[in-house]
């Protein structure tokens, strides 16, 4: 690890045992690999609040790739910056590549960004359309990015492709990925499945079991429709999967995934291989889809 990066960790964490060896150790790891940006340093360094916690996802990612034993595309970093997507992992012959991204807390409420002080009881209202906002809005910008490295051939018809989110800047501590309808923000942003309803009667009696209620599209403050059904959406389909996250770090050695696959994609994402915690797929059953958890 060099002195500028282990100089700047004790001071972003101060009085903290663990955290300045921990993210020492993978920032040092990810840039000897040589799939590190070549200004790795300055951004984490200089780059804000943003910067820093990109690339920590990017070390997390690295790691646990190469915990499964994956190859990764060396071809693809050069000393002008990235060439293509943040990785590319070969599995038999062909390319899964990674376009990693951590939303900025834009539209989240400031009170539900500050710790907690030590000591205090506080009831904090979780705002899950907000959040769900900037997963959407991450998820077709990098669609859009994977689109041009497709069109400059750098990504082949035959390659699958992740978007890969972690949304750990949008709270101040998170315990686990789940949205309003208790499944994976990475699935509510490429499904329309929305917040758990209860049938009732005219006269206020339960009249059926709790379900989920469809959910198309969410409003942006101004007013305006953002879909949520993005993964039944063909311009989608260079998309194969959306893989998300809510941790910021790897201290006990774990990295929980959720991998949701695109049953439109052009290039299907082989189920399994990237080790994630939960993997969910939508199985074809002729007039829609049925959205089942495999892990």
């Amino acid at each position: 690890m060099s002195k500028l990066i282990a100089d700047f960790l004790e001071r972003r964490f101060p009085q903290n045992q663990i955290a300045p060896s921990h993210f020492g150790q993978l920032l040092s790891t990810y840039q000897c690999s040589g799939l590190a940006p070549p200004n790795l340093v300055q951004e984490v360094i200089g780059g804000g609040d943003g910067k820093f916690w990109s690339h920590i996802w990017e070390t997390m990612l690295y790691r646990h790739f190469s915990n499964l034993g994956f190859t990764f595309r060396l071809d693809r970093v050069k000393k002008a910056g990235q060439l293509g997507p943040d990785f590319g992992l070969v599995h038999k012959g062909n390319t899964i590549w990674i376009e990693a991204v951590t939303p900025s807390p834009e539209g989240i409420p400031p009170d539900y960004l500050e710790p907690v002080r030590r000591g205090e009881v506080k009831v904090r209202t979780m705002p899950h359309e907000q959040m769900l906002l900037r997963w959407t809005s991450v998820v077709k910008d990098k669609r859009d990015k994977l689109q041009r490295y497709i069109d400059k051939k750098i990504i082949l018809a035959t390659d699958c492709t992740i978007i890969a989110v972690n949304g750990c800047r949008l709270s101040d501590f998170a315990v686990d990925d789940l949205g309003i309808s208790q499944l994976p923000f990475a699935v509510e942003a490429v499904f329309p499945v929305g917040p758990i309803a209860v049938p009732i009667t005219r006269d206020g009696q339960l009249s059926g079991e709790p379900t989920r209620i469809p959910r198309y599209a969410i409003r942006k403050p101004s007013g305006s429709a953002v879909s949520t059904a993005n993964f039944l959406n063909p311009l989608y389909a260079n998309v194969s999967a959306v893989m998300g996250c809510y941790r910021r770090d790897m201290i006990d050695g774990v990295l929980p995934l959720t991998i949701v696959h695109n049953p439109l994609a052009s290039a299907c994402l082989p189920r399994g291989v990237l080790g994630a915690t939960k993997e969910y797929v939508a199985d074809d059953q002729g007039d829609d889809y049925l959205v089942r958890q495999l892990i």
